[in-house]
């Protein structure tokens, strides 16, 4: 598959490129629906003010994920 795509005149690989690296890679997508998810903070219990990934489309999906560290918004 390499040598086809080298094998591209230069602005064919360089829109090949470029869509295969568009997009957000720092946010997770959901694992359950595929969106993406969102930082959210948690409101009640023992896990008061801590952030963790939350599925956009909550209700819904009401699919999460740790935060290994604090992300800033």
């Amino acid at each position: 598959m390499l040598s086809m795509i080298l094998e591209l005149p230069t602005d064919a690989q360089q829109r090949l490129l470029s869509m295969a690296t568009s997009g957000d890679y720092k946010t997770p997508s959901c694992p359950s629906c595929g969106e993406k998810m969102v930082v959210r903070t948690t409101k009640k219990g023992t896990q008061t003010g801590k952030q963790f990934w939350g599925c956009s489309h909550y209700p819904r999906c009401r699919q999460t994920m740790k935060i290994a560290q604090q992300v800033s918004r």
